[in-house]
């Protein structure tokens, strides 16, 4: 009996520690779900949609890797979740960019706005980190699950400077503003540490940051008043002839014959 008695205690123990060890599991499962996307920023911020795998995820999430698959279906599925976190983060924090300066001229508050897009994205380079990872390895945008959500990025930022800035510039103007500015974000800042250290600088230091903003000030400040002041013009309007295009033309146009005078015969 005492025998027996004992083998029960320790089968009771051996449920109890099961119990204790499943609760504590479950407990730290409650919140897998935020932590893979967490990790999945991460990997897939450092490692482009096809090198990464759903096993680096689950190891820097600290998770079992079914639980990707039990969440999210299949690695298309997580990245193309990131994807649209990402995209929403981003409209808010854009637009919060134009408060109390949509009214002021373009040389004051141009250096507001960059001062605090390159505040936004410098302290969350992962989104640009991950479009300039993709664009290498990538043919087309197709292929990256999620890619619509780059187009709207884009659109997105399009629309909310319509809605904040009165543009004047044609479709075509304004379209090739506003994609040059985000190459030129995108390549700074999604690969910030290689573009600081072809400048002999740290990429987390504020003498980067000035410097990024000074270039993107002298680049398309002017091209932002232009848009803002020239007047509308069609996107295929016709510029104005160059001098040797006009000293052409009149060399092309056929001369008038001259009358030559008979003289009387003698």
């Amino acid at each position: 009996m005492p025998r027996n008695k004992e083998k029960k205690n320790n089968a009771d123990k051996r449920s109890a520690g099961q119990k204790t060890r499943t609760g504590r599991r479950a407990g730290r499962d409650d919140n897998a779900r935020e932590r893979i996307l967490k990790a999945a920023r991460k990997i897939f911020s450092l490692h482009s949609f096809r090198a990464a795998t759903t096993r680096m995820i689950a190891k820097e999430a600290g998770v079992d890797h079914p639980l990707i698959h039990y969440y999210f279906g299949s690695k298309e599925m997580l990245f193309e979740a990131i994807a649209e976190e990402m995209f929403e983060e981003f409209s808010l924090a854009h637009l919060s960019c134009f408060d109390e300066i949509r009214f002021l001229p373009p040389q004051e508050g141009f250096p507001i706005y960059l001062d605090r897009l390159l505040g936004y994205c410098l302290k969350n380079p992962e989104q640009l980190q991950l479009i300039m990872l993709n664009m290498i390895h990538i043919g087309r945008l197709e292929e990256i699950p999620g890619y619509q959500y780059i187009l709207l990025h884009m659109e997105q930022v399009r629309r909310t400077l319509a809605e904040n800035i009165r543009l004047r510039g044609s479709e075509v103007e304004i379209k090739r503003f506003i994609h040059c500015f985000h190459i030129m974000m995108i390549s700074f800042i999604g690969s910030k540490t290689c573009q600081a250290q072809f400048l002999s600088m740290d990429a987390e230091s504020k003498t980067y940051r000035q410097w990024l903003k000074e270039s993107l000030l002298v680049l398309f400040l002017p091209m932002l008043e232009e848009l803002i002041f020239a007047e509308k013009r069609p996107a295929t309007s016709t510029r104005p002839k160059s001098k040797t295009a006009k000293s052409k033309s009149k060399s092309q146009r056929p001369s008038k014959s001259r009358k030559i005078k008979k003289k009387p015969a003698t």
